[in-house]
């Protein structure tokens, strides 16, 4: 009796544990494990009545969303949308990792943005975008758009210094330290290495040096926007000639743009640089962006910079990782 209620006790826990294990058939189970979200970078479902999204208040969304890129030398989309109706949010697509949810209904007091992450996978960034009626909800965009582009800029950038963490160029990093004292993460195909004064730039040989990274130091003081493109083309004029006296690299300063961000600490603020380079004399040229911080130990300002070389390409996946590389300087 006690070996049959033994195995029929074993027989109980078992099934309960496999149970446990596939989240089993309450809605309200919490612990399930969630898988992993589906997509690629840069992809964005949008839900919402396609209808709708033909009308000028959802047109103000997809503006927004698929607009171009800014300091990009041709039109490149925020993101690649795919949209479907709000009845057509099923399991399927509710694996995307990066979503926006939109509808105007009278059952909304205000408009209103909502922000949940991992909802049915991880990671995953869904913005629950709602308003009373398309007045409402264009006033939202209009006030809202940056930090909804953030957001989602924001996720996969994570991403990609997530990746940055595990595989790094070895060369740049030891360069960075010995030079700066800084810590730089760059992708491992960036490896050979030009070292000046104040100065390093490191490109990616074996793709062409279509990825390109630099570091420089500039005398610690408030740089307005045409300060630093006078001072940015001194230090390539010195350290990236071409293969001529008469080219080398320099800003083209109707495209430059910048804004700031906060530090990685929280406590400080970064200015982001973005543009087109060219080299003068000659037909090279494509997007940088640029990060200027404070070393408060040496006083001055250190620049980390990634500019892509990529004919016939698109710049987007390229600038964006760069620009995850350039996130992760610290002191």
């Amino acid at each position: 009796m006690r070996k049959r209620s033994f195995i029929g006790f074993m027989v109980t826990a078992m099934l309960c544990m496999v149970i446990c294990s596939c989240g089993g058939s309450g809605k309200g189970n919490k612990s399930a494990v969630k898988g992993r979200s589906q997509g690629v970078p840069y992809e964005l479902l949008v839900v919402a009545d396609k209808e709708w999204l033909k009308s000028g208040a959802g047109q103000t969304l997809m503006d927004v969303v698929e607009g171009p890129i800014e300091g990009l030398p041709q039109y490149e989309p925020q993101f690649r949308c795919t949209k479907i109706n709000r009845t057509g949010f099923n399991s399927t697509f509710k694996v995307y990792r990066n979503i926006v949810i939109a509808e105007v209904n009278r059952k909304y007091a205000e408009a209103e943005m909502r922000i949940a992450r991992d909802e049915y996978c991880r990671p995953q960034l869904i913005v629950y975008l709602t308003a009373p009626d398309d007045k409402a909800f264009v006033e939202m965009m209009q006030t809202r758009q940056e930090q909804l582009l953030d957001l989602f800029n924001e996720q996969e950038l994570s991403r990609e210094r997530a990746v940055l963490k595990k595989k790094y160029s070895q060369v740049v990093k030891k360069q960075a330290e010995r030079q700066f004292g800084a810590v730089f993460l760059v992708p491992q195909d960036i490896d050979e290495v030009k070292q000046g004064e104040n100065f390093f730039w490191a490109s990616a040989s074996k793709q062409d040096f279509k990825l390109n990274v630099c570091m420089y130091r500039l005398p610690l003081r408030d740089l307005s926007l045409d300060d630093f493109v006078v001072a940015r083309d001194s230090v390539m004029k010195t350290n990236i000639p071409g293969g001529r006296e008469d080219q080398w690299m320099e800003t083209d300063s109707r495209t430059v743009s910048f804004r700031q961000r906060p530090t990685a600490d929280g406590k400080g603020l970064i200015t982001v640089v973005r543009g087109l380079w060219d080299m003068r004399n000659d037909a090279m040229g494509g997007p940088f962006v640029a990060y200027l911080m404070t070393d408060e130990k040496m006083q001055s300002l250190v620049v980390a910079e990634g500019f892509a070389f990529a004919p016939n390409e698109k710049k987007r996946p390229l600038i964006r990782e760069l620009e995850a590389a350039l996130q992760s300087v610290s002191f």
